[in-house]
């Protein structure tokens, strides 16, 4: 018998069986799958769309990313989100999730939002009371006085429960801290993937109190971006701002869209109730949110265009913004607060222009889907470099009225709509090719 093999035979039971075993005393290469935690907390109801709830570009993103790692053989899967009921499966496409539940999140998410600070007494004032706020307002207020704010630096017992060799978060914010914490206390690396260019805001740097829109600390804001084991930035502009302000190197992961899953649902029938019983229209998705979204500029737009009709897929953020903007919008803007993911793109191909209003974005998923669509793009202010290199479509750099003059050229016919978008994008942005960068940078 060779040095290096041993033969060994067992018997078992009360048939003669024989089981042999080669072992070699060579060096075994034992291959142990990599276990990615993907923590982006709005997502549940961008991975099941029976589940009640709004997302936008970070949920699509990470959830697209998970289920193409899944699909690797290399890794390992998981998924945690937050959402006020249980969750309907522990499993999604090979992708195992977690919960972290919280009963009370959209009534106290409502309630700030409707709280305005005062300079006199009372200090405070309630927007838009509702009925349920009499019993739900003081519950909130005790709950917070009885349970101590914990700083969002500080590890979470639920994340160090997770079986995860590595971490990824989305976003400069409070809970992209926590994640980052409990990776330090429990040596697992995490990765933070930035999810606007708001994440690099410089007034993140030492020396200021500055507060978010989403009420994420200065100084915490700092620490995760200083803390994380790895960056990944949506452009190379984030890559030069990280550099230049925050001196951290970064690697670069491109924003994904899956080409053959968007053609195949863009053929499906679309309800009524999902584009305002439109068959043609303008369109605009995004969040009731004033400062960065702005979708008051689309009010605006509208007011100045009366023969387009505009859809809003506006999906909640602030009550007061949401209310105000269905208030004021004039009769050729048809809003619908909500459309499940796998009725966009039959919802783009219905689409005549897609409008973006924002003051700033990442970079935004719908610029994908619309060019995946062949639906041109009429930006007021972002990615005009991207418009201009993959040609599909304008940037106004901030004048209304040359952006209404694109969308009048669009809706009358007279723009020429290429197939330049669409191949920039599978060239650039595909599914499988950004999942392989991912992969790659992942198991560095």
């Amino acid at each position: 018998m060779p040095s290096d093999r041993l033969l060994i035979r067992l018997g078992l039971g009360g048939s003669r069986t024989i089981l042999s075993l080669l072992v070699s005393s060579r060096p075994m290469k034992i291959f142990m799958p990599v276990k990615v935690c993907f923590v982006a907390l709005n997502a549940y109801p961008a991975i099941d769309p029976a589940v009640a709830g709004s997302f936008g570009g970070i949920e699509t993103r990470s959830w697209l990313f998970a289920r193409a790692l899944a699909a690797h053989p290399d890794f390992e899967v998981s998924f945690l989100v937050r959402h006020w009921h249980p969750l309907r499966q522990k499993s999604y496409d090979g992708v195992t999730m977690h919960l972290m539940r919280d009963r009370f999140y959209p009534v106290r998410d409502s309630l700030i939002s409707r709280i305005q600070r005062l300079d006199y007494f009372p200090w405070i004032q309630l927007l838009r009371p509702q009925l349920s706020d009499a019993y739900y307002l003081p519950l909130l207020a005790g709950m917070k006085v009885l349970k101590r704010k914990p700083d969002p630096r500080e590890p979470l017992p639920l994340i160090e429960n997770i079986d995860a060799d590595i971490f990824l978060t989305f976003g400069v914010q409070s809970f992209s801290a926590t994640v980052i914490a409990t990776g330090k206390s429990t040596t697992r690396p995490v990765t933070l993937f930035l999810g606007s260019d708001s994440d690099l805001d410089e007034q993140y740097l030492p020396g200021g109190d500055f507060v978010s829109v989403y009420r994420d600390r200065a100084d915490v804001c700092y620490w995760a971006i200083q803390n994380a084991d790895q960056i990944f930035c949506q452009t190379q502009s984030q890559q030069s701002r990280l550099k230049s302000l925050f001196n951290r190197e970064s690697q670069l992961i491109c924003n994904p869209v899956n080409l053959q899953e968007w053609d195949e649902l863009s053929t499906q029938e679309v309800d009524e109730k999902f584009c305002g019983g439109l068959q043609r229209f303008a369109l605009w998705v995004g969040r009731a949110d004033a400062v960065h979204k702005q979708p008051q500029v689309l009010l605006e737009l509208a007011r100045i265009c009366p023969d387009v009709s505009f859809l809003m897929i506006m999906n909640r953020r602030d009550d007061i913004v949401e209310a105000e903007i269905k208030r004021t919008a004039p009769a050729n803007v048809k809003i619908v607060d909500h459309v499940p993911f796998a009725k966009m793109p039959a919802i783009f191909a219905k689409a005549a222009v897609l409008v973006n209003t924002s003051s700033l974005e990442g970079f935004p998923n719908t610029y994908l889907q619309a060019a995946a669509s062949g639906v041109p793009i009429a930006s007021w202010n972002v990615e005009a470099e991207f418009l201009k290199v993959s040609q599909s479509g304008m940037c106004a750099e901030g004048k209304i009225d040359r952006l209404a003059e694109y969308v009048l050229k669009v809706w009358g016919n007279e723009v020429e709509v290429t197939q330049c978008g669409r191949e920039y994008v599978a060239e650039h942005h595909d599914l499988q090719k950004q999942t392989a960068r991912l992969a790659e940078a992942l198991k560095q």
